[in-house]
């Protein structure tokens, strides 16, 4: 594992890359948990529990505990979320009609299932003209704000017919507190937390904690870095976001990713996490992510010769990635270029976290794939 880790650590370098916390887990064990550290980035903590703000990593997590919440209240998973939340039959679908923005009323109600699968017209202001617009306009509030004023943006198209990937999941935490009683972070200790004896992921850490959050860099077109830190509130939100809001560390998420792989091999298709795992839009094409601030995240089309679909709080390649993971595994991202995958036919996940902007920079995307090419060359196919 020596090998694999200094060889993992030069390509890092090569790519000049500030640093990264990753490793590798199987069903039955953590196979490789590690550091990398850049010498040219003086002050950086050698500390292998580092906290780090998960961002869109957080989405397979609300996922996860709100199915769970769903099967214990026997809530169908096509029910109305306006039934426990009716804030969310306020939303109305925004349009363009030449250089005007106009709206009309939904009358698609919106189910748990559009808010899981990114079908429920809900998006990013960062990845969508039209809320984009209105950000700049001052019509809708901005997720920098950091609390849950943004979730009153428009739908940008009828629930249901479109995939895109938005801020559903900030609606499904508000709706998994309005049945639960309690709050989004309550929820999460209690389905993930404490039965797997996470010790440091939370949706609002505690002062002390919030000590150990590593820094922020940004990346500018010339390749220099500069540190960002103090202009960065996520993290320290007491807004608790169900698509992003959580800290964690290098080796509580190996563990969820773990549990994962240990429920999929244990329990089959009957699972909560293979609902996850499984195609949930049908044929709804997997559109590019366009951005609308390059300074926040680069356009991005996530293997474009792959067929892929969503699932629950992930994305799923319904082929084959060249060295990389089989048909059926499941990835996403965090805009602080924070990244993962869960391969269940290879019994194989893995972690890559950076804290950096923008999100997709092409050093970073090539560093996660070629951790993720040596891990499989590593541990699958010697």
């Amino acid at each position: 594992m020596d090998s694999l880790e200094k060889e993992i650590n030069s390509t890092f370098l090569k790519l000049n890359i500030p640093f990264v916390d990753y490793g590798i887990t199987r069903s039955d064990s953590i196979s490789l948990e590690s550091i990398f550290r850049n010498p040219r980035f003086q002050n950086l903590s050698q500390n292998k529990s580092s906290l780090f703000r998960m961002a869109s990593m957080t989405k397979p997590l609300t996922a996860y505990l709100t199915l769970a919440l769903l099967d214990d209240y026997r809530i169908d998973l096509h029910e109305s979320v306006g039934t426990y939340l009716p804030a969310i039959n306020n939303l109305k679908i925004a349009y363009k009609e030449g250089d005007t923005i106009k709206y009309k009323k939904n009358d698609v109600p919106i189910s748990f299932h559009h808010l899981l699968s990114c079908t429920s017209g809900n998006a990013y202001e960062h990845h969508d003209p039209l809320v984009s617009e209105l950000v700049s306009k001052k019509e809708v509030a901005p997720m920098k704000n950091g609390d849950d004023a943004f979730l009153k943006a428009p739908l940008v198209f009828t629930p249901g017919s479109h995939w895109g990937y938005g801020i559903s999941y900030g609606w499904l935490g508000k709706a998994v507190e309005a049945i639960s009683g309690i709050t989004l972070d309550e929820n999460l200790k209690k389905y993930l937390c404490k039965p797997l004896g996470l010790k440091q992921t939370s949706f609002n850490p505690e002062q002390s904690s919030k000590k150990k959050l590593v820094p922020i860099y940004f990346r500018d077109l010339e390749g220099s870095y500069t540190d960002i830190t103090p202009k960065i509130t996520l993290g320290f939100n007491p807004f608790h976001y169900g698509g992003g809001g959580i800290t964690s560390t290098l080796t509580d998420y190996l563990k969820i990713l773990q549990f994962f792989l240990k429920v999929v091999k244990s329990d089959g298709e009957d699972s909560l996490v293979s609902y996850m795992l499984r195609n949930q839009i049908g044929n709804l094409a997997i559109a590019p992510l366009k951005s609308f601030n390059k300074n926040l995240a680069l356009d991005y089309d996530l293997y474009p010769d792959i067929e892929k679909r969503w699932g629950y709080g992930l994305i799923i390649n319904k082929e084959p990635i060249p060295k990389k993971r089989e048909a059926g595994s499941g990835s996403w991202a965090g805009v602080l270029n924070t990244y993962f995958w869960i391969d269940p036919k290879s019994d194989m996940a893995g972690v890559f976290l950076a804290q950096m902007l923008p999100c997709y920079s092409p050093n970073i995307l090539d560093a996660f794939g070629s951790f993720e090419e040596l891990a499989y060359e590593s541990l699958i196919r010697n």
